[in-house]
């Protein structure tokens, strides 16, 4: 029998150790540093579920351990529309804010808390008024169900007020981001504190109105501007007034509230200079003008929107519109 030599054994033994061996740290990395760009990707893309998908593969790589995969899993699940799945969110968040340190994950926690609370804020409003319309003849089985609804409003409350603590600390490292302006002013108003919130959404506006102006006057002064230059910024500019709208808009909601009918009017004929087709502020205009008692006004804004909205004649802003026409005609 011919003998092995002993060089070729340990060769061999070499070898299928290298081979049952696990992926070396720097391998392990690259694998892990590809599935989240992959995850980045996808997310960037709206493909929410294949974003969760490669962040959920590279967090079992690395047993959870990663606070930017955390972040990329928890923003894909937040992005999603079901209640459960934004629920399914927070856990991953919490981690990636214990486990990074900036102002960014205290942000996207803060956002989930806003999205979450206002997923049950408005379910629970459907279902007080569900219960409301379509009384249960067991009068201990309604009061239950009004009870449990009042603390899922008490829950979605918390929430806001959780958001609002998460959004202070992010505008503490970055005092002018416009995102979190506008999150922390939404919250306040959703929290009935419109003082404050007032003074975020004006702060917000400040900004975008500097940076129209600022990306106003390059468009117009700079000649060495390419086409494809040219063309980013005045999408950038077209962003800037989408952004100053939804304040102006969440303003005239605060206005309503406090029954300025003439600061909300002025909300609007702003936001319809910016934006001249915007039914929302057309339906809004008529409302001011028909309180104020500028009929013929309320009537041009309700015909207006009348003809051009896209929603159904059953939908309670058609309806009204129609009524206050029909009302202010005799």
């Amino acid at each position: 029998m011919p003998l092995i030599k002993p060089s070729l054994v340990l060769l061999f033994c070499t070898t299928l150790c290298a081979c049952s061996s696990g992926p070396t740290e720097e391998e392990l990395n690259v694998r892990v540093d590809d599935l989240r760009q992959r995850s980045a990707q996808y997310f960037n893309a709206g493909s929410y579920h294949q974003a969760l998908q490669q962040a959920l593969l590279g967090l079992e790589l690395v047993d959870s351990d990663s606070g930017e995969l955390n972040m990329l899993a928890g923003h894909a699940l937040m992005m999603m529309g079901d209640l459960h799945d934004v629920a399914s969110a927070q856990p991953y968040l919490e981690r990636a804010c214990e486990m990074l340190d900036n102002y960014r994950a205290d942000l996207l926690l803060g956002e989930f808390h806003q999205r979450y609370g206002s997923m049950l804020h408005a379910h629970a409003l459907r279902l007080r008024k569900s219960i409301a319309d379509f009384p249960s003849s067991n009068e201990e089985q309604q009061i239950a169900d009004s009870e449990a609804n009042e603390l899922r409003l008490a829950k979605a409350q918390q929430h806001f007020l959780l958001a609002i603590e998460l959004f202070l600390v992010a505008l503490k490292e970055s005092p002018d981001d416009l995102y979190a302006l506008q999150l922390i002013g939404s919250s306040y108003s959703l929290t009935k504190q419109p003082a404050p919130a007032r003074v975020y959404l004006n702060q917000a506006i400040d900004i975008l109105v500097e940076s129209r102006q600022y990306k106003n006057r390059v468009i117009v002064t700079d000649t060495k501007m390419d086409l494809r230059q040219e063309s980013r910024l005045r999408n950038e500019l077209l962003q800037d007034i989408q952004t100053e709208v939804a304040i102006r808009m969440l303003i005239a909601g605060l206005d309503s509230v406090a029954s300025d009918t003439a600061a909300e009017l002025a909300q609007y004929t702003k936001i319809l200079g910016l934006s001249p087709q915007n039914l929302n502020a057309i339906f809004g205009r008529g409302l001011c003008h028909y309180k104020l008692g500028n009929f013929h006004l309320a009537t041009a804004d309700f015909d207006y929107f009348i003809a051009n909205t896209p929603l159904g004649f059953d939908h309670p802003q058609v309806r009204r519109a129609f009524k206050i026409i029909e009302e202010t005609s005799l």
